[in-house]
């Protein structure tokens, strides 16, 4: 037997997976252990993190607002000081 201590977002979202597979949490993560290859797991939480790194991105580009401002002025602003 294995003991894990779960970070609680992670525990959350690992829950919610297993009760919509209508199964518990633990047989959930024993399913999980069992049928994926490390790599797998290593490459989905990559993707994931990706994903919400553009997310982020793209959340900061609409907030982002340079007085109408083109890229060529902003190089000659850049060129005067």
């Amino acid at each position: 037997m294995i003991r894990l201590e779960l970070q609680p977002e992670t525990e959350a979202q690992l829950a919610a997976e297993a009760q919509a597979r209508g199964l518990a949490l633990d047989r959930y993560i024993e399913k999980i252990v069992e049928g994926r290859p490390a790599e797998q797991l290593f490459a989905q939480q990559k993707a994931r993190s990706i994903s919400e790194a553009i997310d982020r991105i793209l959340e900061l580009r609409e907030d982002s607002d340079i007085g109408g401002l083109n890229v060529k002025d902003l190089i000659n602003e850049g060129r005067k000081h």
